[in-house]
């Protein structure tokens, strides 16, 4: 709508500098005469407001009907019309362009699987950045989300959503895969495949990338399996502490663990190759180690943890190659045809005893399947354990027993174990010489090993 200036008057050269003027008759000033375009086209604009948000129909009956049409909010608001990374909406009236600081809020009708745009009406598709700018992430858009994007100039903007993660838990409602590969993957991936395709569809690079995904789930009942390709460069990965019942299957290769190498320095959240959190990991094949630095060590199960694993070689380590504490659990799963494998020697550190476990403070660790455990192998013999290959203390309990036993333990150095100050190791009675090592073990300050 543009100004209709009074009647009979020419066009404005200068905004303002023709404006309506009332009549005054004791002076002889005529006032302006509106045009017939001056009351018709505000009205039309007026009314149009009202029938577009179509809250109700326009009427003299309601003299706030402007003030409600504003108020609802709904000249920015659509429906989702496109598909899932392609979102489209509807707004009315078209818009003629996108402008910064332009906003659109839009109930989402298909989950991203990574990186997305959105379109409006005729208008070419913009892309979807998170506020630190980087491509959405697997699931920062939800079916049933009224999500509100912010146009900055030349990317929508996903606004209520942090560089971490989106607002709220995400319920599965079907089992998810997630796919890792050390050597084609990409952290801007969406790990929804093993063969890298267009983008953004391909493999994660880092096991992190994909613990990220996963914690912000709620499993529902559901499962999660992580699939890990052949790599030697995968970097240590706090597992993620995912609600809900179900299980995270970290799938490396069964088969040959050596085949997929994780290797851990020193780092400030954590010095191991593998850090467990919550309660629903399971760790399948992989050689973890921690020569990295002064304090890499293996695999840490801290309170409030449980890890179940199987099929993982030990590689040598500047700390412990597996430490279970304050309350966490680990248990060994597998059956008689799993090996679990020591092919290198914990060095230890000032914080991390030489040992293969250290289990404290009313830590546990099992076995799944005591009736068909599974084997426990040493290579690369001789091989020394600096402190004990278990050291058990503060209550921390160790229960164990392999299929044939522990293979070459014989021909390992350094003291069998070490259980203090009511820790206990149960080997159901398989004798004193049963673990590695060439030194009788010690058991003092109510430690206990049967």
């Amino acid at each position: 709508m543009q100004y209709n200036q009074p009647y009979g008057m020419p066009p404005e050269s200068t905004w303002g500098d023709t404006p309506y003027i009332n009549g005054n008759p004791a002076t002889g000033q005529q006032g302006s005469i509106p045009p017939a375009a001056s009351i018709e086209f505000p009205q039309r604009e007026i009314v149009n407001l009202i029938r577009e948000v179509n809250i109700a129909a326009a009427s003299n009956s309601d003299l706030q009907q402007l003030a409600k049409a504003i108020q609802s909010s709904r000249l920015n608001y659509s429906t989702d019309f496109g598909t899932s990374n392609a979102y489209a909406a509807q707004l009315a009236p078209a818009p003629d362009g996108y402008y910064a600081g332009m906003v659109v809020r839009l109930k989402i009708a298909h989950p991203n699987a990574g990186d997305s745009t959105l379109a409006c009406n005729t208008l070419p598709p913009a892309h979807i950045v998170r506020p630190d700018g980087t491509n959405l992430q697997q699931y920062d858009l939800i079916t049933g989300q009224i999500a509100t994007f912010v146009f900055d100039g030349a990317n929508w903007v996903l606004t209520g959503i942090s560089a971490g993660a989106s607002g709220g838990p995400i319920y599965l409602t079907a089992p998810v895969d997630y796919y890792v590969n050390g050597n084609t993957g990409n952290d801007t991936f969406d790990g929804s495949q093993a063969a890298v395709g267009t983008a953004p569809k391909g493999p994660f690079k880092t096991l992190q990338r994909a613990s990220n995904a996963i914690s912000k789930f709620n499993l529902n009942g559901f499962n999660v399996t992580v699939h890990v390709a052949d790599a030697n460069n995968y970097s240590m990965c706090v597992l993620p502490a995912a609600a809900g019942q179900g299980s995270i299957l970290w799938q490396g290769n069964k088969a040959n663990p050596q085949n997929c190498l994780v290797s851990c320095g020193d780092n400030a959240v954590a010095q191991a190759c593998f850090v467990a959190q919550g309660a629903n990991n399971i760790l399948s094949g992989f050689r973890c180690v921690g020569n990295l630095g002064t304090y890499g060590g293996g695999i840490a199960i801290p309170a409030s943890s449980q890890l179940i694993m199987d099929n993982i070689t030990w590689g040598p380590t500047n700390g412990t190659h597996l430490t279970v504490y304050n309350g966490g659990i680990c248990r060994l799963n597998g059956a008689t045809a799993d090996i679990f494998r020591v092919d290198g020697p914990p060095l230890g550190n000032t914080y991390a005893p030489a040992c293969w476990l250290s289990i404290f403070g009313a830590g546990r660790l099992d076995i799944v399947n005591m009736s068909t455990p599974p084997q426990f192998q040493m290579i690369n013999t001789p091989m020394n354990f600096g402190l004990a290959f278990i050291q058990a203390s503060d209550v921390g309990v160790c229960s164990l027993g392999f299929t044939g036993g522990i293979a070459n333990a014989a021909a390992c150095t350094g003291k069998r174990y070490n259980v203090v100050t009511n820790g206990v190791i149960n080997t159901g009675g398989a004798g004193a010489a049963y673990l590695p090592g060439n030194i009788a073990g010690t058991q003092s300050s109510g430690g206990q090993y049967i």
